[in-house]
């Protein structure tokens, strides 16, 4: 086995931007979302994403085959994202045959006045969030938060939420594309605020967290790790799960069995179950995310 590298998919949204620098080279049409660990992406297997799903050797012996578990997506915003909420397991499933979507998100950038909207800034009614609808005054009933590089937040499914323009950053979730627009500013895009009404968890939430170690999040979709490699860490593959590098910062290498790979900023290596040991090299130093799904 060797690690195998997921190749970007790179998806227009009305928000996007054209300038992705450092993680990829500019673009003439607005892309707001690489998708990066997608059933649908091509790998250096030669083959999708999708595909390798029914490999136990890949997989692991925790992670049945299917649908592949995560999705990360490196996000880029020039402008605001609409006000919207996901749904969760069972109320997706039952409307939509896939997941519901629980994600986290790790700002890479944040241009100054950035911010995040996550939950409501007060105890808010169903007929409050309907008048505001109506008024156009949605955002106001949000908490926002002023956004900073190297922040985390955690965003259960249920959760209204947010995310201003000037950002860029790193979103792991569950493999779902669920998302509910609750409001949009005025553009020409259909609105969900009936199932938005259904699924909404009407409390706040707890903005930024405050990881301590290298540990920035966990659930029972995902975990993820935050290193900063400034040299060689070596690790052991876990036979049970796989592993997802995503290389936020910086430069290294990948060496496994005498083998080595150049990894840079903007690439996802998928790391095998049955890949055994392998290093990691920041040269000079590398900012990774080490991304896996956690016994249920």
């Amino acid at each position: 086995m060797r690690p195998i590298a997921l190749i970007p998919k790179f998806v227009e949204r009305v928000w996007g931007a054209t300038s992705l620098d450092p993680w990829y080279p500019p673009v003439d049409r607005r892309i707001g979302e690489v998708w990066l660990s997608s059933d649908d992406i091509q790998t250096s297997e030669g083959v999708t994403l999708g595909e390798l799903t029914g490999r136990p050797e890949v997989m692991g012996s925790a992670n049945p085959g299917g649908r592949f578990p995560i999705l990360v997506k490196f996000l880029f915003t020039t402008e605001k994202l609409s006000v919207q909420v996901h749904p969760e397991d069972t109320y997706a499933y039952a409307h939509h045959q896939q997941p519901g979507k629980t994600e986290m998100w790790y700002v890479l950038k944040a241009e100054p006045g950035s911010v995040i909207a996550q939950g409501f800034a007060k105890e808010t009614t169903e007929a409050e969030l309907r008048q505001s609808l109506a008024d156009g005054s949605a955002e106001s009933l949000l908490e926002w938060w002023p956004a900073a590089a190297g922040q985390t937040y955690f965003t259960p499914a249920r959760t209204v939420h947010a995310i201003g323009g000037g950002l860029a950053i790193c979103e792991i979730q569950q493999n779902s594309d669920i998302t509910y627009r609750l409001w949009d500013y005025g553009r020409p895009r259909e609105l969900h605020v009936e199932p938005s009404i259904a699924v909404l968890d009407w409390g706040r939430a707890q903005g930024p967290l405050s990881p301590s170690g290298s540990l920035l999040a966990s659930c029972e979709y995902f975990a993820t790790e935050r290193h900063h490699l400034h040299g060689p860490v070596a690790w052991r593959s876990d036979p049970e799960r796989f592993h997802l590098l995503v290389i936020t910062h910086g430069e290294g290498l990948l060496s496994w069995g005498g083998d080595v790979e150049e990894v840079r900023a903007g690439q996802a290596w998928l790391i095998p179950a049955a890949l055994d040991g392998y290093i990691v090299d920041g040269t000079p130093e590398l900012e990774m995310l080490r991304v896996w799904v956690p016994s249920r």
